[in-house]
């Protein structure tokens, strides 16, 4: 199982957070300018991708100047047309009515930037229609887009060199050093307006449930870990002391069989299982997978991940990123 986006849920916590704030800012006003924009919307990717989609939309209405009676094509024409949207771009002046739904448009957009960076990324390059944007197009991603930066840069560099489709992504995020942000501060700012439960942002899919219950009835049924002849994290560095630390320094670089878990991560399980699960600590990821690999029964690896992991509290066995986790294990020894 690998869990899906609850579009739905996202658009609707969206429109919801939008209009509380649209509320807020327009209580005393008709209007507000692009500088009250960075002022009063509180979350700073949010206001910045509020900029952005007015600035996407002004550019759209300006490439539609077209007429049979004038050349808007002329190099003088369109240096002066430059100089116009340099002059109005500081005169931004927008209503509570024609606010609310770019900022309802700007609230999703940082939100999958920030649950799912590589969902985000992917919208973008579709928007794009997969061709590489140009040097003003580059630069304004760079402007607006702030929020797990890196990774825009690593998939700008890759789009610069025309790849394109799953090899675009393969060959940006390969060799990423580092991951996303951590989700719950990024999302802090959020729950101060509004409560935002990730869990519902989440779809379980079907396929895969019972299988998924066979495990947790497996580590329900564990010994405790006082019992168990535990397989403890030092086993694990003990392991890794030699030749194996090659293996760690490729990162997220995975060269594995077909039937390992390496080979069976997506790029999105690998940041979100780093980040959410081993609290961004890529050595110690790198680690266990290749231990659990290293493993020749399912019921060696239930017992390590309950003793070391689930017993101690350090996971919770209902969260969604430790079912998906042991979904992969029930996969591989299947």
């Amino acid at each position: 199982m690998e869990n899906k986006l609850n579009q739905p849920a996202l658009e609707e916590y969206a429109k919801k957070y939008a209009d509380l704030l649209t509320t807020k800012i327009f209580s005393e006003k008709n209007s507000i300018s692009g500088r009250q924009v960075m002022d009063e919307v509180p979350v700073n990717q949010v206001a910045l991708f509020a900029l952005f989609n007015i600035f996407k939309k002004w550019k759209l209405e300006m490439g539609q100047l077209k007429s049979p009676y004038f050349n808007y094509e002329h190099d003088n024409v369109q240096i002066k047309l430059k100089e116009l949207m340099n002059v109005l771009s500081q005169h931004i002046l927008i209503s509570k009515e024609d606010f609310g739904p770019i900022l309802a448009k700007s609230v999703q957009d940082t939100l999958l930037l920030i649950i799912s960076p590589l969902s985000y990324y992917k919208e973008l390059v579709e928007e794009y229609k997969e061709t590489a944007p140009n040097m003003d197009e580059v630069k304004d991603l760079q402007r607006f887009i702030k929020t797990n930066s890196h990774m825009r840069d690593a998939l700008l560099t890759a789009w610069a060199s025309d790849f394109k489709g799953e090899e675009l992504f393969d060959k940006a995020f390969e060799g990423l050093n580092e991951p996303p942000s951590d989700v719950p501060p990024l999302l802090s700012p959020f729950n101060e307006l509004l409560e935002l439960d990730i869990a519902n942002i989440w779809i379980e899919e079907e396929a895969g449930i019972a299988e998924e219950k066979e495990d947790s009835d497996e580590i329900d049924n564990a010994p405790e870990p006082e019992q168990l002849e535990e397989v403890e994290m030092n086993t694990i560095h003990g392991q890794f002391k030699e030749d194996k630390t090659e293996i760690l320094a490729d990162s997220l670089g995975f060269e594995a069989s077909k039937d390992s878990l390496k080979s069976m991560l997506t790029i999105n399980q690998k940041f979100m299982f780093i980040n959410d699960l081993f609290d961004g600590n890529k050595e110690d990821f790198m680690k266990v997978i290749d231990f659990l690999d290293s493993c020749e029964t399912k019921e060696v690896v239930l017992k390590f991940v309950n003793s070391n992991y689930i017993a101690r509290g350090n996971w919770k066995r209902e969260a969604p990123q430790v079912k998906e986790f042991l979904e992969l294990i029930n996969k591989k020894f299947g």
